[in-house]
């Protein structure tokens, strides 16, 4: 357990380090999937204006044979015009003939027959033949006027023809023009966006390459540090076959009640029964929810839950000197929070499954060193 806090607590600044530029890396990746999601959305609806175009290109050439067909009709309504006109003079001229030939007859028999002079039978037979006259110049006065509206109609075939060819074309040019304008923009959305992606693909690559390189100056930092570790156990166990035996644990009753009520069950630099590990703090017997206090003022630097600690609380005091609190069933302070001697700040819980307690170390800098060491303690624990 010691050895895993020593190497945790070794690392430890450089997660803190790496942690922003997780962050960054994290935000940019998020940043890059939303400008590919818009520049998705700009390809479909580049996409759909294609789909468009070609709707209208298929639309004009539909307008262009429209065009074709109404020119042609025209033509041949100009065709039918210049006919009808032709049959309009040769209609006049007939029915000039025809009036012509029948006025003279209006000043002879016929009208002494209509006075009561002359010979009855001869002015019935010009009568019949005045009728005869006539009829065919009724008959091409109602041609005439039936060519004649035939000539409106057509000219009005012609002039709606006109209206229908220049609203085609206006409207074709109308959606020309907005189909261009829409490509243009969508091209120049399009062409920002690649550009916008490929700056922050290439700040994420940066970024990427940044935290590579931080991994690899905090694997060489940890082993490093564990390196470290393995002398210092060296030397640790080659001082204890040197050193005269350390005294058994004895149950010594704490009175003061900092930082717990209880008996010291295993001290300092005392061989742990897991193995050829010595301990570097000192183990409290206290029962689970008995009040944990403060050797000493100071401020919280940690509170909450740490692999292999249980609950930790860790306090920094002057002199650069820390005091650890674990195995705590329950907090009473937060992380940054100033604490004054003797404040409780959390409660002793279980250290293993058969031992309740509380575990204690003490470290200067960020060595664990024997509490005795530590005026505080005296006055504290030993006070």
């Amino acid at each position: 357990m010691l050895v895993a806090m020593t190497a945790c607590l070794a690392a430890a600044p450089a997660p803190r380090a790496a942690e922003p530029i997780e962050k960054r890396i994290d935000a940019q990746r998020q940043v890059i999937e939303s400008t590919q999601a818009e520049r998705e959305a700009a390809r479909q609806a580049l996409a759909e204006q294609k789909e468009r175009l070609a709707f209208l290109e298929a639309k004009t050439k539909e307008i262009a044979s429209e065009q074709q067909d109404l020119e042609a009709q025209q033509r041949r309504l100009s065709e039918r015009e210049a006919r009808l006109r032709e049959e309009l003079a040769r209609r006049r001229a007939e029915l000039e003939a025809h009036l012509r030939a029948a006025y003279p007859l209006t000043r002879g028999s016929a009208l002494r027959t209509l006075l009561g002079e002359g010979d009855a039978l001869q002015s019935e037979r010009d009568l019949h033949y005045l009728r005869e006259l006539i009829r065919p110049v009724r008959e091409a006065q109602r041609a005439l006027k039936d060519k004649q509206v035939e000539v409106r109609e057509n000219r009005a075939a012609l002039a709606a023809t006109e209206r229908q060819l220049a609203t085609a074309g206006d409207r074709l040019d109308e959606h020309y023009r907005d189909l261009r304008d829409n490509l243009e923009e969508q091209s120049r959305l399009l062409a920002t966006l690649g550009k916008t992606l490929d700056e922050q693909q290439q700040a994420l690559k940066s970024m990427l390459e940044r935290k590579r390189r931080l991994d690899r100056e905090v694997a060489a930092a940890r082993a490093e540090e564990a390196r470290r570790e393995a002398r210092r156990a060296k030397q640790a166990e080659q001082a204890e076959q040197a050193a005269p035996p350390v005294r058994k644990a004895t149950t010594e009753i704490v009175t003061s009640g900092i930082p717990v009520v209880g008996s010291i069950q295993r001290r300092f630099g005392e061989r742990q029964p897991q193995g050829k590990l010595r301990t570097e703090g000192v183990e409290f017997r206290a029962p689970a929810g008995t009040p944990v206090h403060a050797i000493a003022p100071g401020t919280v630097a940690y509170a909450g839950p740490l692999k292999g600690w249980g609950n930790l609380i860790m306090l920094r005091h002057a002199d650069d000197y820390l005091s650890l609190y674990a195995h705590c069933r329950s907090l009473a302070v937060s992380k940054g929070q100033r604490v004054a001697r003797g404040q409780t700040v959390c409660q002793s819980g279980v250290i293993d499954a058969n031992r309740e307690g509380l575990y204690v170390e003490v470290r200067r800098g960020n060595r664990p060193i024997d509490p005795t060491r530590w005026p505080a303690w005296g006055r504290a624990v030993d006070g």
